[in-house]
Order: C-alpha cells, then sequence, then structure tokens
C-alpha cells in the first residue's frame, strides 16, 4: 500500500509536470496521461428576464433544444424570489422591467442568492458606454437581440455545462492580470469567477507585478501600460518564467502589435473586447499545448512501470549535484539497489509477477526516504538513489533502512522472500559523477558476491 508520504511525492511530482489527478494511474502506461479525457455535461438551470411574452416563448424554445431548463419571468421583485431559491445557474435579462431595470437587479442579486450567478444582457440597446458601463457591475456577456441565434447561445451554454478534465485543471491555476483598467479588471474578475477560477490576482501597476518573486500559471497582460510598455513587461516575465503562459490583450489591431508581442515571448494575443467564452477558449487552447508539452516532458523523465524517475532524468540530477559539490562544496551520496534472485522470479511466477514486484520495491524506496531525495529506476531489476546533503555515512543508515523495510514487506503474487543488495558512495572532491557510479556499482557487487541482502 501506498502511504501518504508516497502520494504526496507523486502528487507533487505529477504537478511538476501538469497532470491532474483524474490522469494519473499506477503503473500504466505514460502514453495513457495524454489519451485520457474524461467530459461531463450539465444541465444548466436559467432563469430568464424579460418583458416581452413574445422574446420570451423565442428565447424558451432555443433554451430547450439546447438541453438546458428555462424559467421565464417579466418582473425583478420575481427574478429576486427565484434567485433566493439559490437554483439559478444562469440569468439572462433584458435592460428594462415593469418594476426596476437591469442595473438594479444586479446590485440587489448579492443580497438575495449565496452563489455568483453569471449574468448575460440581451438588449436591443447598443453602445460603448453601455458595455462598459454592464461589464464594470460584472457582467458576463452582453448580445444584441438581433445577434441571438440559436449557435451562438449553444456555444456559451456548452462553454459553461462542460466540465471537462482540461475545466478542472484550468481551474487550479494561478492566474495574474495586469491592465490599467479597473473596467477590464472586474470584467476579468467576473468572467474567471464565473468558469470557476479562484486563484486570481489583479495588477494594475507593471512594477508592482514585476515585483513578485513567486509565479503565475497564467499571465494576462494589457499592451499599453503606464511607464512601460507591455512587450517589455512580457520579455521580463519570459525570462523570468518560461514555463508560464503569456496572453496579451489590446484594443490595436494590426501586424506589427501581433508580431511584436510574439517576438517579445507572448503565447498568444486577445483583441479588446472580448466576452467570457473567447477568452476562456482561447486560455483552453493555450493551457492545454502547455499542459500536453509537460506530459511529453513527463513522459521522457519518468519509466512508466514504476513512475519512478527514469536513467536520463537521473543523470540530469547528477550533473546538478556534481555541479553543486563543485562549486560550493556540497556533500551528496548515491544508493545503487538491485534485486536479488530477481531472474528466479520472473522464471517461476512469470513476468507480471515480476513486473508488480519491481513496481512495490519502487514503492518501498519512496518510503524509506526524504521527499529532497531522487528515487529513479536505473535499469532492469535496478533502482539508484540520489541523496543530496548527504554525508556516505549518512547514506549507509539510509541504505540499511531500505534493506529492513524490503525483507519486512508484504509482496503480490504469494511471493515471499523478496530481498536487496546495496551499493553505497559519497561523493569525492573533484569527483566526475560517472566515477561516484563506478564505485556504488562495484560495491554493489561487492554485496552480491558476499550473500546479497546486504549494505556494502
Amino acid at each position: 500500500m501506498e502511504t501518504s508520504i508516497t502520494k504526496a511525492r507523486k502528487t507533487e511530482r505529477n504537478h511538476q509536470f501538469g497532470i491532474a489527478p483524474s490522469q494519473q494511474s499506477i503503473g500504466g502506461p505514460a502514453s495513457l496521461y495524454i489519451l485520457q479525457k474524461e467530459v461531463r455535461w450539465r444541465m444548466l438551470r436559467v432563469l430568464h428576464v424579460d418583458r416581452s411574452l413574445v422574446f420570451q416563448k423565442y428565447l424558451k424554445e432555443i433554451i430547450l433544444r439546447c438541453g438546458h431548463t428555462v424559467e421565464s419571468v417579466a418582473t425583478k421583485k420575481e427574478a429576486l424570489q427565484r434567485l433566493a431559491q439559490g437554483d439559478v445557474d444562469m440569468l439572462l435579462c433584458g435592460m428594462e422591467f415593469d418594476d426596476g431595470d437591469a442595473d438594479s437587479l444586479i446590485m440587489e442579486m448579492s443580497h438575495v442568492s449565496s452563489r455568483e450567478v453569471p449574468v448575460l444582457i440581451v438588449t436591443s440597446t447598443d453602445s460603448l458606454t453601455l458595455r462598459e458601463h454592464f461589464f464594470s457591475l460584472g457582467v458576463a456577456d452582453y448580445i444584441l437581440k438581433n445577434e441571438v441565434d440559436e449557435a451562438r447561445l449553444r456555444r456559451f451554454f456548452e462553454a459553461q455545462a462542460a466540465e471537462d478534465e482540461l475545466s478542472r485543471y484550468m481551474r487550479n491555476l494561478r492566474v495574474a492580470v495586469l491592465d490599467d483598467s479597473k473596467v477590464i479588471i472586474r470584467l476579468l474578475h467576473s468572467i474567471f469567477s464565473m468558469y470557476g477560477f479562484t486563484k486570481v490576482e489583479s495588477f494594475q501597476d507593471p512594477q508592482e507585478l514585476l515585483a513578485r518573486t513567486e509565479s503565475y500559471d497564467i499571465y494576462l497582460i494589457d499592451m499599453v501600460l503606464p511607464g512601460t510598455s507591455g512587450d517589455q513587461v512580457v520579455n521580463v516575465l519570459r525570462e523570468r518564467f518560461p514555463e508560464a503562459v503569456i496572453i496579451c490583450m489590446s484594443q490595436f489591431t494590426g501586424e506589427k502589435s501581433l508580431t511584436s508581442v510574439l517576438l517579445a515571448g507572448a503565447d498568444d494575443y486577445i483583441h479588446k473586447p472580448f466576452d467570457g467564452a473567447s477568452l476562456i477558449s482561447r486560455l483552453k487552447i493555450n493551457v492545454r499545448a502547455y499542459k500536453y508539452r509537460k506530459q511529453l516532458e513527463r513522459m521522457v523523465l519518468i519509466d512508466p512501470l514504476t513512475e519512478l524517475y527514469n536513467r536520463r532524468y537521473l543523470f540530469e540530477q547528477l550533473e546538478q549535484e556534481e555541479a553543486k559539490a563543485r562549486r560550493y562544496g556540497r556533500a551528496f551520496s548515491v544508493i545503487m539497489v538491485d534485486i536479488d534472485n530477481f531472474k528466479e522470479i520472473n522464471d517461476t511466477k512469470g513476468h507480471l509477477t515480476g513486473d508488480r514486484i519491481l513496481q512495490s520495491v519502487g514503492r518501498v524506496l519512496e518510503q524509506s526516504v526524504r521527499a529532497a531525495d531522487v528515487v529513479g529506476r536505473y535499469g532492469g531489476e535496478e533502482f539508484l538513489l540520489i541523496l543530496p546533503e548527504t554525508e556516505e555515512e549518512a547514506a549507509r543508515i539510509v541504505a540499511e533502512k531500505i534493506r529492513k523495510n524490503v525483507v519486512s514487506s508484504p509482496w503480490p503474487d504469494g511471493v515471499s522472500g523478496v530481498t536487496v543488495s546495496l551499493g553505497v558512495a559519497g561523493y569525492q572532491k573533484e569527483e566526475g559523477y560517472e566515477d561516484l557510479l563506478r564505485r556504488a556499482d562495484a560495491r554493489l557487487y561487492q554485496a552480491k558476491r558476499e550473500g546479497k541482502n546486504r549494505v556494502v
């Protein structure tokens, strides 16, 4: 069984490579991390507020064809009563009612509903001033009645109703918004809130964002900023955080502006004004590419059978530890581990049982060391552990602990008596990591010659 330490270690490693919990599987092929996709759909409960009975009927037919439920009311009072019941997922409303208007309804919604319900304004009146005003109130979108059709509303509803794995993954990402417009910041917070994002921070001053030492997963950067340009900010962020998703925003169009932000290091560009569905769609495209890239990196660096680091990653870590040891005089040690009589297990119990033994030994190794230690499959039935900041004698104690834990562990398929031999070596001054590995390997085979199930 996995301990909480082992699970935490795997969770941390999966997060490093962008693997969501729903994509993790014990011992499954690495390719499944990319091929798996789970999509859940939910029926939305829509409340439509409009004093036109004709338009109520028209919109109701569209919403029902889209597979959602709808209740139509004509007054603000009725709308607030329904919202107070707490079972409305989305509000569509016109500008004027017999007893009020959209402004007052939106302002009073927070007093009657404990949930933040996304609002879509559907009206015959349009102006830039009106749009900015409603966006400043947190409205998710603004559609003219003569532009309402089933295809557009269906896309909007689908964006709300889709509970796919990528959407759930995105909601846990940290987002930084940089824009000197309070209206745009409020609009973006409303959109992110509507789509379930909970880790969104906004900045109006570029220097305030650049002063932050922590990284964000997604940056939304305005191109026109006080005291600097957006592409300068992008350039600094890309240099500091090469893995982040950076999307620029601007109301200006043209090949020159687009080229400059992409050359500065942005992943994408979105033109203002934009609606929630458009923004989230662009985010999904970029996050999906980012996520798949991390998953491919994981496939390159993780052994698919044991879910431990593979030989390539181990050598990368050895190079880093050697560099730290040479520059700062820091100690580190390695432990080579080999399963005793493994060929006999394969020959008598079969290769599937052999695979399960490899997985089980890998878990024992992870449970026996610190989170800072690196555990990997070196090849075949051999494992390698890298212990930073650890002298050879301390590493020998860890190796003895591992040996005892293997002896006392239960094994699958009726296998008993599984043991390991271990060779320990500490880094010596000016030594290359290849020499360190050769010493550990020689000691491992000395342990084998001396009777196995021992540490040298």
